[in-house]
């Protein structure tokens, strides 16, 4: 499977997809529940942050995380994040949990919640904290993160005040941090896998 030319299409298609949705689901908000138009709108904003990660930032966010992150090789264009990580965890995570978050949320409002603390450990604090070093500097998803994708986290929170049971809040942590887990240990289970190769490599030409 080509996932480069797969990535390439659902990136690009954002520019086109997210205004429409956005359109959308601001003329059917009086159609919805508040909790349900707050899960909706999570998957437009986040397609907005993805834009600017591998559309729109001179540098792609694949390639910043792997050459110039913490959590890079520095030097290899594919490790720790490849194409189809990148597909994985946005189209084969992401979407389909804020998806199914929306159509559960009168029912299990904790399903969408789950996504917005994977994105507040993800996102808020990777490109606003993690990424920087020293001199705080731009990187891809950075201005979208600040100025759309924090806000919403924070006014989604403080309406959940208003409603949510303790196992509300108990069940979306858990989902949420523990895809981020997940996540964490395939990223360094991968940079454990390209150093042993590298040294290897190494040590057989020395």
């Amino acid at each position: 499977m080509d996932y480069g030319r797969i990535n390439h299409f659902w990136q690009s298609i954002n520019l086109l997809v997210a205004p429409i949705l956005l359109t959308l689901l601001i003329l059917f908000k009086d159609h919805m529940s508040p909790w349900m138009w707050l899960m909706a709108i999570h998957l437009p904003i986040l397609m907005i942050h993805e834009i600017e990660e591998y559309v729109l930032a001179p540098e792609g966010f694949k390639e910043f995380i792997n050459k110039r992150s913490p959590l890079g090789t520095g030097n290899d264009p594919d490790y720790p994040l490849d194409e189809a990580y990148v597909f994985q965890v946005n189209i084969l995570i992401a979407w389909p949990l804020i998806i199914l978050g929306t159509f559960l949320a009168n029912v299990a409002p904790w399903v969408g919640m789950s996504m917005i603390w994977f994105q507040i450990i993800i996102n808020n604090v990777m490109h606003t904290v993690g990424f920087q070093q020293g001199k705080p500097t731009y990187n891809p998803g950075l201005l979208t993160n600040c100025l759309i994708i924090v806000p919403y986290c924070v006014y989604v929170i403080y309406e959940a005040f208003g409603f949510f049971r303790w196992y509300d809040w108990g069940m979306s942590l858990l989902l949420g941090v523990g895809i981020t887990l997940l996540l964490m240990k395939k990223t360094f289970g991968r940079l454990a896998a390209y150093k042993a190769v590298t040294n290897t490599t190494d040590k057989q030409t020395t």
